[in-house]
């Protein structure tokens, strides 16, 4: 089992976007980051990525029809503070950016509730065992309730994967070694051609505004500032016994109102 921080990740990223833009003598810099497309009301309903951290207009991305509000992108921007637009950005709430890479959209799944024991003693169809759940990245981001982070899996590149994440409807604390933690069940299936398989690296984004809501109301009434989410996740099939054995990943999680996720 590995131990992972997601609060540590996210700090990270918070904190090199705004040493960039405070530090960098006003004049550029470049990231690499994760959000949801809006329409910001105070600026004219302009199409907009939300980072977490800051808003970022680009044109080149918003005007392309490709992404539209809701979606979860991955970009990599350039910023140039120097240019008129961005000069009273503190004001406008946001930043203009212009594209270094190629956007991607991230698929984006709803976790459900686990509505029985078969929820997780069940293969199911087309699944395929996990070698990673929840990986520790420059990429990882909670946002407007989608929780977005990379997992690996090993699949041929002809293949079409699809994920599932679920929670128990009771969702209560676990108490392990001193920790709490909230238990999540990740899922994977794949389809089409499997030749020459191998270990990929996959980013995707939960919605879990449910959970983390919850388990913030709950950690913060027992005054605790920090929680874990535990992602179980399948790492070997038995299809002939219909046997699944799970192992998990943790990912630290801050408590906070989170007022931004809506």
């Amino acid at each position: 089992m590995k131990k992972l921080s997601f609060l540590a990740a996210a700090l990270v990223s918070a904190m090199t976007l705004f040493t960039s833009c405070l530090g960098n003598g006003g004049n550029t810099a470049d990231f690499s980051a994760t959000g949801i497309v809006f329409l910001n009301e105070k600026a004219g309903y302009m199409a907009m990525v939300d980072v977490g951290s800051a808003y970022f207009y680009i044109p080149e991305l918003t005007t392309s029809g490709n992404f539209d509000a809701g979606n979860c992108v991955a970009v990599g921007v350039h910023v140039d503070y120097n240019t008129p637009e961005n000069t009273n950005w503190g004001s406008t709430g946001y930043l203009t950016a212009s594209l270094t890479t190629t956007p991607t959209l991230i698929d984006q799944y709803r976790a459900s509730f686990i509505s029985s024991e078969a929820d997780t003693t069940i293969i199911l169809a087309n699944e395929i065992p996990m070698v990673s759940a929840f990986q520790s990245s420059m990429f990882n981001n909670y946002v407007r309730g989608w929780l977005i982070f990379p997992s690996t899996v090993k699949a041929g590149s002809k293949q079409t994967l699809t994920f599932k994440m679920m929670y128990p409807r009771e969702l209560e604390a676990v108490e392990e070694n001193g920790k709490r933690y909230y238990n999540l069940y990740m899922r994977a299936m794949a389809e089409g051609d499997d030749t020459g398989a191998s270990n990929s690296s996959i980013i995707n984004a939960f919605y879990l505004k449910d959970v983390i809501d919850r388990a913030n109301s709950i950690e913060k009434a027992a005054g605790n500032k920090s929680y874990y989410l535990r992602f179980n996740f399948v790492n070997e099939l038995d299809k002939d016994n219909n046997k699944l054995t799970w192992d998990y990943e943790e990912a630290q999680m801050s408590v906070t109102d989170d007022s931004t996720s809506r």
